[in-house]
């Protein structure tokens, strides 16, 4: 299966050398399946170390030069936005762990420069080790979101390949007799790797979406609750308002109620004065008559 797909690619593109150097660009299959692929077109294993080891280094400047914009830039769309916070977050889960970090765990600027030469080693020995998704592509990123500066990047990444390509050029030479077997195993692994690949990015997107709803939920509600004290506020207030207008009533209405009672106080001591003037005037015409007899 893998050697129609090889003579396919051989035929299509006229060279076995480019061939060879364009097989090493895939992600994935990179300088791992490049090797044995170069050899079962009969190019020398040191030759097949060489052109592959060339045609996969091409791709980590360019990565390290333009992953962070490009994601950055698909984050501006929302079509993209999704896809773009899963890789990253993909890619910067794994740079925390080669540096010994946890999933969650947060890295200051300070405590980054203090680890520079844990993460140089931790990116080498990430892309030395020969297994798919463990390459060119994901060391460039590792080192993008470890920060690391560019020219150390790239000279780790191309050290760690390197390291990768004579460990697989060791086992090829090896196992030159099985080399369809090996290839077809190869094949089958990288298949089931970028399938758990693509299934692990749909989830993330899946549950970034969810994430994104569930906040805007939140703050919606947040706003609701916001708008509801506000308007309990108002009516506390308004409620006091009436309150007090309801008391300053009772209040006038209890004044204009003494008020109608003080002259009503006031007639009954005129009333009971004029008694007694007039029982004083009929005690006096007694006298005067008691007088005359």
């Amino acid at each position: 299966m893998t050697e129609s797909i090889i003579n396919f690619v051989k035929e299509l593109i006229g060279n076995d050398y480019i061939t060879t150097m364009l097989i090493s660009m895939i992600p994935i299959v990179e300088l791992r399946g490049a090797i044995p692929a170069a050899m079962t077109m009969g190019i020398h294993p040191l030759l097949a170390l060489a052109l592959a080891w060339t045609g996969s280094a091409i791709v980590s400047p360019i990565l390290l030069l333009i992953l962070q914009p490009v994601l950055n830039w698909m984050k501006k769309y929302k079509a993209f936005a999704s896809l773009a916070n899963a890789v990253e977050s993909g890619f910067r889960s794994k740079a925390l762990k080669v540096v010994g970090a946890s999933e969650d765990g947060k890295l200051s600027p300070e405590l980054m420069r203090k680890l520079e030469k844990k993460k140089m080693l931790g990116v080498y020995i990430f892309v030395a080790v020969p297994f798919p998704m463990t390459g060119v592509w994901t060391g460039s990123a590792v080192s993008t979101f470890l920060d690391i500066p560019f020219l150390k990047s790239m000279f780790m990444v191309w050290l760690g390949n390197l390291t990768a390509g004579l460990i697989v050029t060791a086992l090829a030479v090896l196992l030159e007799d099985y080399m369809n077997i090996v290839l077809d195993t190869f094949f089958i692994i990288v298949l089931i790797v970028l399938a758990i690949y693509i299934l692990r990015i749909v989830i993330k997107m899946v549950k970034s979406k969810k994430q994104a709803k569930a906040d805007a939920e939140k703050g919606q509600n947040a706003v609701a609750d916001s708008e509801t004290g506000s308007d309990g506020t108002q009516e506390a207030g308004k409620g006091g308002v009436e309150d007090g207008e309801e008391k300053a009533e009772s209040d006038n209405q209890k004044g204009l109620d003494e008020g109608a009672l003080a002259p009503t106080s006031t007639n009954s001591l005129s009333l009971k004065d004029n008694d007694n003037n007039s029982g004083a005037s009929d005690a006096s015409d007694k006298k005067d008559e008691s007088d005359g007899i």
